[in-house]
């Protein structure tokens, strides 16, 4: 008997009626994932915010949140390797024009990658730890 039944009948057994229980397929990767989209959300909009005050009132506080900026920027590159590090910070900073437009990320072997959202920038990261394991 599978560990899943045995459990379900335990708990029957002891509430004394039938129950449901429903496995959600969570993986370790994803809830990572979620952690990590959640991570950079919030560091984007910390990022645009700034950039936003800046545009809308001319407050300048880029001097002010600089060490703030620093300090998550070597976060990044203490977990991460360059290479991924190099496409955290480019997401963040450098993807976009002002207009918008959607700059490509240039790996170091020239090849270029598209994030037009964080899922792409989680599937290079993704995709680079492939083939890190690979060298």
């Amino acid at each position: 008997m599978n560990q899943r039944k045995e459990i379900k009948q335990i708990i029957e057994q002891i509430l004394g009626s039938n129950v449901t229980m429903r496995f959600d397929g969570t993986t370790e990767e994803d809830k990572l994932k979620e952690e990590f989209i959640g991570i950079m959300e919030l560091y984007e909009n910390v990022w645009k915010r700034q950039n936003d005050i800046d545009i809308e009132y001319g407050a300048d506080f880029s001097t002010y949140d600089e060490p703030f900026f620093k300090l998550i920027e070597k976060f990044i590159h203490f977990s991460f390797d360059e290479t991924a590090g190099n496409a955290i910070i480019f997401y963040i900073y450098g993807r976009k024009s002002d207009e918008g437009e959607i700059y490509p990320f240039i790996d170091f072997s020239g090849k270029e990658h598209i994030f037009n959202t964080i899922d792409d920038l989680w599937d290079f990261l993704m995709y680079w730890a492939e083939e890190m394991m690979k060298l």
